[in-house]
């Protein structure tokens, strides 16, 4: 069994979606190490806020539509 969790910064988050139907998470930190994950699920711990033309709302509302269980309604 295979268990992670891991942590970012809404900045440090984009979305890819296919056709069909997978959706990934890749997770660019500024201290480098890029990655990709496809998660189970998602706990945001504070207010999304701010950002480029509401970037952490759209990306909360991505995972939503991707399937992707949360610990918040959105």
């Amino acid at each position: 069994l295979d268990f992670g969790v891991p942590q970012a910064q809404f900045s440090e988050l984009s979305l890819a979606a296919s056709t069909h139907g997978a959706l990934s998470v890749s997770i660019d930190p500024a201290r480098g190490g890029s990655r990709k994950v496809r998660p189970d699920f998602v706990l945001v711990r504070e207010e999304p806020e701010g950002g480029a033309g509401g970037a952490p709302r759209r990306l909360l509302v991505g995972l939503h539509l991707g399937g992707v269980p949360g610990s918040d309604p959105i």
